[in-house]
Order: C-alpha cells, then structure tokens, then sequence
C-alpha cells in the first residue's frame, strides 16, 4: 500500500506534464542572440596558421523552418608563409558583417541549421613593410546544430565557409561554439 501511495503523485505530475505541449525554442516571430567563440583558418592551402574567431548575431524566426539572421564578427590568421626576407609573414584580420538564410528544422532539443548570405569584410593584411587594408564583399554558407538545454538558452556550434573577392586566400574556414539566448 505504501508504495502505491508513493507512485500515485509521480504519476499524476506526468500525466500533467504529458497534457501540456511543450513550446520548443525558435517558433515563428521569435528572436535569439547568439554568441560564439571558436579559431578560423584557410582551407586549401597552408598560408595561414589558424587563429581567433568571435561572431556574433541577431536572428528573427519568420516561419517554423526558416529564419533571418544578422551577423557581425571578426577573425584573425597568422601567417605561416614568408613572402620575403624583408616583408616576413603576413597575417590578416577581417571584420565582417553578413545577412543570412538560416534553414532549421525543428526538433524537440536538437536543432540543426544550413545558412548562407552575402557580406561585407573590411580586411587588413599587415606585415614587417606594408599593410594594406579594403573592404570586399563575400559569400558565406555553413551547417551547424543548437543543443536546448532550457527554453531560453541553447549551445549552438557551427562550421562555416567565407568566399571573398580580395586576394586572401579562398575559403575561410571558421570553426565556432557558444550560446544562444531565446526570447
């Protein structure tokens, strides 16, 4: 008897919770921010050690599977290449700023994402003679995935490709992780 009188209000806490829907994160008209943290690099070539990266970003949900985000980051390379005696290595920052089509199905707690956009990089290239400095438009496109933990609040990674028009090498690669905050 006692045991039935033990289970009796477990029971009766999950029939409530199993009536009430739970409210998943990213619902249409719903925004988030989004911090990260994380290392970029080139891709196809050993020009550029791999260095910091920091972003961060604004997204409205406009339906249930599409959102809208806006972006602004920096990320840094060092160089590994001489390109003189002179001249030494030459390292590059980028400060960016990107809109972008987030593509999201929706789950329960996983949420993984397709993005891609266009921006703009204000990109330095600095060495021990010169430093040059210019702005060039790009194209981006990544995949990543947020893990909910709570209803406010998501571990979101990521991993994506930055194309620019300059002469840094192409692609960009960024590796990045942090949270993302629900309102």
């Amino acid at each position: 008897m006692k045991q039935a009188t033990a289970v009796a209000p477990i029971v009766a806490l999950a029939s409530l919770l199993a009536s009430v829907p739970a409210r998943a994160a990213g619902q249409p008209g719903d925004y988030s921010f989004t911090a990260t943290i994380g290392e970029s690099g080139t891709k196809k070539d050993n020009s550029y050690r791999s260095a910091e990266a920091l972003s961060f970003a604004v997204q409205y949900q406009k339906t249930g599977f599409a959102a809208y985000r806006a972006m602004v980051g920096f990320f840094s390379m060092s160089g590994r290449e001489t390109v003189s005696p002179a001249a030494g290595t030459r390292d590059a920052d980028a400060f960016f700023v990107t809109g972008n089509l987030v593509f999201t199905p929706r789950f329960h707690t996983l949420h993984p994402f397709a993005t891609a956009g266009v921006g703009f990089y204000d990109v330095r290239l600095t060495d021990n003679q010169d430093s040059q400095n210019g702005v060039e438009v790009g194209l981006n496109w990544g995949l990543g995935l947020s893990v909910q933990l709570v209803k406010m609040f998501a571990i979101h990674g990521e991993l994506s490709y930055h194309y620019l028009t300059g002469s840094l090498s192409n692609p960009v690669q960024m590796i990045v992780v942090g949270g993302r905050f629900d309102f």
